[in-house]
């Protein structure tokens, strides 16, 4: 049964040849859904195939070839190769033929029932045809051309349109190379891509899966850029001057990711913001002019510090037990004295060790231990030990308790005078 339908209605039968059934979309078409067959339902294995061909009036043709597929519990999806025309435009744009083939399905199970339907793009004249088709288990397709076109059709699966390889095109599953009688030295032995208008260069990762020539959320790209650049991004955020996403510059020297550098081989470089370290971080220096290891320069309020014992989550603030060595602010006099103590007695000029701004004293919980400043005890100041007592920082040790100690006159040993003479034999 052969059909000519326009815009407005199914006219009637037009020829029939060995069993071919054709459609012809004559007139203005403005566009639409026309069903190409009907898969029923069934409760059994056996999976018939039929092909159509669209010719538009162009002389482009293109093929679509559907195979449902049936097992014991009914018809679960349809299986589809659809073939770009033979003539689309520059873009990959479909100027006449159809652009889009579904299936949609009613029921489950056994009761499935789907149906095939192709999407028209406006044009003047379109002949759709049945080319193809199985010999076994024929009463699984039906309604073979039967319907005219229609707006819309609801609740839809896509199958996705394949362009010709040697123009652009889309390889259904999967893609896998295995190089043979090449070498690594030719530069030949796996995917090459060649630059467009010796440009550019890229590869899309996550692009949609029925065009060629759209970007959607979620897509990334590989690209070699015009400056010979590697970039790796969101295809929405794409920029010319690389400040999105990673780069490396066309001598692999220098990487950047959102235009800050991570690497720049053989010249100083500066990071700005935060970067943590996971287990060791090592510094072997060259320098010889005060730059033998590292440097850390002092903040807008003047201090400049390392702090130990901090939470690895966080990048600020104290926890119990942190401790802290550095440049800090001596509140009595406002001057920057270098200190070690407890994060807790920041603020406390009473508390930690402490060297003086001008590096002439040093003091211990308030107390000058050396230096200048220290009144009490022998001039130059001292650091004794008895067994069993406090350390007694610049103070002579009178009490007779302890075990060495002096008195101003004698050195004695647990309050026994030691005489110093020779050694008899």
């Amino acid at each position: 049964m052969h059909m000519v339908i326009s815009t407005i209605k199914i006219t009637g039968p037009i020829s029939c040849c060995g069993g071919i059934y054709q459609w012809h979309v004559c007139n203005s078409c403005g566009g639409g859904w026309i069903r190409l067959c009907v898969f029923p339902a069934g409760g059994s294995v056996g999976s018939p195939f039929i092909e159509f061909k669209v010719y538009s009036q162009y002389n482009a043709v293109q093929t679509i070839r559907l195979v449902p597929y049936y097992t014991v519990n009914g018809i679960n999806t349809v299986y589809g190769i659809f073939t770009a025309p033979t003539k689309i435009s520059a873009n990959y744009v479909i100027d006449s033929g159809v652009n889009q083939l579904f299936h949609t399905h009613t029921g489950s199970g056994s009761s499935a029932i789907y149906s095939a339907y192709v999407r028209i793009e406006s044009t003047n004249s379109i002949t759709i045809a049945v080319s193809d088709q199985s010999t076994y288990y024929t009463n699984r397709i039906t309604e073979v051309l039967t319907q005219d076109v229609v707006t819309t059709v609801s609740s839809a699966t896509q199958i996705p349109i394949t362009y010709d390889l040697a123009n652009g095109g889309i390889i259904n599953n999967m893609l896998q190379v295995n190089p043979t009688g090449r070498t690594y030295t030719t530069f030949n032995n796996g995917i090459r891509i060649g630059n467009y208008n010796s440009d550019y260069s890229s590869l899309y990762l996550g692009c949609s899966t029925s065009a060629i020539n759209t970007t959607q959320s979620g897509q990334w790209e590989i690209s070699k850029t015009n400056d010979n650049a590697l970039t790796i991004n969101p295809s929405s955020l794409r920029q010319a001057d690389h400040s999105v996403g990673l780069s490396i510059n066309s001598d692999s020297s220098i990487i950047k990711f959102n235009g800050n550098e991570l690497v720049n081989v053989g010249t100083d470089q500066t990071i700005n913001g935060r970067k943590a370290f996971n287990g060791i971080f090592q510094v072997n220096p060259t320098g010889t002019n005060y730059n033998e290891g590292i440097r850390i320069a002092k903040a807008t309020n003047g201090l400049s510090q390392i702090q130990f014992g901090c939470d690895s989550a966080q990048y600020s603030g104290q926890i119990q037990g942190q401790w802290a060595a550095g440049i800090m602010i001596r509140q009595d006099t406002m001057t920057q004295e270098f200190v070690i103590c407890l994060t807790s007695d920041f603020g406390n000029d009473d508390r930690g060790l402490r060297i003086s701004a001008d590096g002439n004293t040093l003091s211990f919980n308030g107390s000058v231990i050396a230096g200048v400043g220290a009144t009490n005890g022998a001039s130059s100041g001292s650091v004794q030990y008895s067994a069993g007592n406090p350390i007694l920082w610049g103070v002579n040790s009178t009490g007779t308790e302890g075990g060495f100690y002096s008195n101003g006159t004698n050195i004695c040993w647990r309050a026994r005078p030691i005489t110093l003479g020779s050694i008899p034999p």
